[in-house]
């Protein structure tokens, strides 16, 4: 378990009371947060009712990868693909080469996950020191269960922040590497050796806090969002894994028919040794032999009790999935319970419906504060002066159409003249990735300095002719001599 510092040496009075309340609401919420990260790593534990189960079955580890599946059918809906400029002009250098440096998509893609298990996350963006070889701004994405904050409603944005980053080496147990406190307008940089922390650099921001809070499903009561893997999910997953267990113990007898002997004693089932045979052996045996009694003459009766069925297990692990899969807005067949009948096209995309709008719930939820935190990236890594580009978060189609289904609506509204086919409107459609973007614009470049050079030389030929007397052909009425090239872009 990570160990967060109590103190930090150097900081002001007001700094450390402040760092003191933080770290207690950390704390705080930090028992809840492991709990959730191990319903979502599958390594939560058997809840027994105490009375079903056997107390050898307490040792048999049963795993559900439910809330996983819950957690990443949502996160796999919510891809940022990239950003575009709200003034639709080409993107920056800079933005691009800060995207690549910081690898934004698998940051969101992490930041997303996180905060769908623990309600929200954290993403700062702070200077890069270049001479250590980071680039002049580094986004970094922090979980909830190292990071904590205070939500100011009048600025609809944190108010101060603790970030720890935390080093996972052995895949189990953190080691704090350093830490940032943000408040009253300065970033306090913090480090230590894992037991004495002190004060390494601080520096001033201006307005906004250069952290922003990625919170699902939050409200006014609940500013920092809800967890995917809630109340109704653990419970339902414990359930499932008692049934699974149950039925697990309950397939060693599966096979085999129960039976029961009238007329006998323990020395019948004992071998040519003396030793009493295996319960198991005499379960298994195809034929039975069992001598009659010495001191009677009675012939012993064997009966056999009518075979177990795993029907009622399946029917409560279906009942249970059916609950889950409503508790999470996923189709019933996602949850790997067989129905009789397969769901049609129809069926599914009704049930993933609910799904994509909570997807899009969190496009819009998450969007404004990737957008700020590039900002602010912007302008660390503009250092030389260059005035920062106004983005826009571009996401992937939650309902994740075909290409086909996709071309189609955007080829009938282009036809129909109410988008242009070179519209970031109609790309979007057409769900294109960043990169893929990219080269349309830098095509559309080309075409349109081809066109340019084109009517130059038409100019120039025209002023020439004019001066030796010789005419020059006129372009055909309702056309432009640029648009051949226009239409066909160089690559």
């Amino acid at each position: 378990m990570t160990s967060f510092p109590t103190t930090i040496a150097g900081l002001t009075n007001g700094q450390q009371a402040t760092y003191r309340r933080l770290l207690r609401r950390l704390l705080a919420k930090r028992s809840r947060n492991r709990t959730r990260t191990r319903y979502y790593e599958g390594k939560n534990e058997l809840k027994d009712l105490g009375y079903a189960l056997p107390p050898i079955a307490k040792d048999i580890e049963m795993v559900v990868g439910w809330p996983a599946k819950a957690v990443e059918a949502l996160a796999n809906r919510v891809v940022l693909d990239g950003v575009t400029t709200r003034d639709g002009s080409e993107l920056s250098r800079t933005v691009s080469d800060l995207m690549d440096a910081n690898d934004l998509a698998q940051t969101a893609e992490n930041a997303h996950t996180d905060a769908l298990v623990h309600s929200c996350s954290f993403v700062a963006a702070f200077r890069g020191d270049t001479t250590m070889g980071e680039p002049e701004a580094i986004i970094q994405e922090f979980p909830a269960d190292c990071a904590t904050g205070s939500w100011d409603p009048r600025m609809h944005a944190l108010g101060e922040a603790l970030l720890f980053d935390v080093s996972h080496d052995d895949g189990r147990n953190g080691k704090v590497r350093c830490g940032y406190l943000m408040s009253d307008g300065m970033i306090v940089t913090f480090a230590g050796d894992g037991t004495r922390f002190s004060k390494q650099t601080e520096a001033p921001y201006d307005g906004r806090i250069p952290c922003e809070l990625l919170a699902y499903r939050p409200d006014s009561k609940r500013p920092f969002g809800r967890s995917r893997i809630n109340r109704t999910v653990m419970s339902l997953t414990d359930s499932a894994v008692r049934t699974f267990l149950r039925s697990e113990l309950q397939a060693e007898l599966y096979s085999v028919p129960p039976r029961y002997f009238l007329g006998v004693t323990e020395d019948m089932f004992t071998d040519e040794d003396g030793e009493s045979i295996p319960m198991w052996r005499i379960a298994l045996d195809k034929v039975l032999a069992i001598p009659r009694d010495e001191t009677t003459g009675s012939v012993p009766e064997v009966g056999q009790f009518q075979q177990y069925s795993f029907e009622p297990h399946v029917t409560q692990l279906r009942n249970t999935a059916t609950m889950f899969a409503a508790a999470t807005s996923l189709p019933p067949d996602a949850m790997g319970v067989l129905t009789s009948n397969p769901s049609s096209a129809e069926a599914i995309d009704k049930a993933v419906k609910e799904l994509c709008l909570d997807a899009e719930s969190c496009q819009r939820r998450f969007g404004p504060a990737w957008e700020r935190i590039i900002d602010r990236a912007q302008k660390y890594a503009g250092s030389d002066g260059m005035a920062t580009v106004r983005v826009s978060a571009q996401w992937r189609n939650p309902a994740t159409p075909s290409r086909a289904a996709a071309a189609d609506a955007a080829v009938k509204l282009v036809q129909a003249g109410i988008l242009p086919a070179d519209s970031e409107v109609t790309w979007d459609m057409l769900d294109l990735s960043d990169r893929q973007r990219q080269t349309l614009r830098r095509e559309a470049q080309k075409a349109r300095a081809q066109a340019r050079i084109d009517q130059l030389r038409i100019r120039t030929g025209q002023i020439e002719g004019a001066k030796d007397g010789t005419e020059q052909p006129e372009p055909f009425a309702g056309t432009t001599p640029t648009s051949g090239a226009a239409a066909r872009p160089s690559v």
